[in-house]
């Protein structure tokens, strides 16, 4: 089912900012994955206050069979959602996962077969205070089906994925930030924190130096930064960006 089919953006994104507990946030993410024609949707958090990232935050759609398969498995510790997704500031299409590694094949298959999906996304989410997220999505879409309705996916989710952890962060009692970076914004200001000009960053994105300029003009004004330089010292405290290689 096309998520044209399904619940509004608008729709689901007011079922979100009306969560108030643990409870009325797992029944919105299973109308959230019924809505928009999912198998499944599940969000992963950790770096949340009072939290250790071995105790993470989850409110997923899967069923408990597979949940309790996952962890006896030890599937966390080889999933390339999981290990690659925390560092990753672009969504994860998991067709490009390298399906090479005889364990990785087992864990998607093991999944298609517990109902997750064949197809599916994950949007990272990077918070101003160390705290991450991710959102993914499954579906049983035909490889050309996938194509088209997965950029619709994309345009909605990116932003339903930055709500879903604001709400999370207010229900572990912890204060969100007032706004995200979006994800072109912490391409640009992670290329300026390891020394690229503006140009380069054009280059290596595949963008116009205009364009550079008006994402490190929005990062600026987001952390209140007087300059390129101040903002990737704020990005570096808040642990916005990655670690140099």
């Amino acid at each position: 089912m096309s998520q044209n089919d399904g619940l509004s953006f608008s729709t689901t994104f007011s079922q979100i900012a009306a969560v108030s507990d643990r409870e009325s946030l797992d029944i919105v993410m299973k109308e959230l994955a019924a809505g928009y024609g999912l198998k499944s949707a599940a969000y992963f958090g950790i770096g949340l206050s009072g939290r250790t990232n071995d105790d993470p935050f989850l409110a997923v759609t899967y069923s408990s069979d597979w949940v309790e398969h996952y962890k006896e498995r030890r599937f966390l510790e080889i999933d390339p959602v999981v290990q690659t997704g925390f560092r990753r500031l672009l969504p994860l299409d998991w067709d490009g996962f390298a399906r090479t590694d005889e364990k990785v094949r087992t864990l998607f298959g093991e999944a298609t077969e517990f109902g997750l999906g064949r197809k599916g996304i994950s949007i990272p989410i990077h918070g101003r205070h160390g705290d991450r997220g991710i959102l993914s999505i499954t579906s049983d879409f035909s490889d050309r089906d996938w194509a088209r309705e997965k950029l619709l996916y994309l345009r909605d989710f990116q932003v339903l994925a930055t709500h879903i952890h604001d709400k999370v962060l207010r229900l572990e009692g912890q204060r969100p930030m007032k706004s995200h970076l979006s994800p072109r914004e912490l391409e640009c200001l992670q290329w300026i924190a390891e020394g690229k000009t503006v140009w380069e960053c054009a280059t290596i994105l595949g963008l116009s130096q205009h364009t550079v300029r008006c994402y490190l003009e929005s990062t600026r004004h987001k952390l209140n930064a007087t300059s390129n330089t101040h903002a990737v010292s704020i990005a570096h405290r808040a642990g916005l960006l990655l670690p140099p290689l």
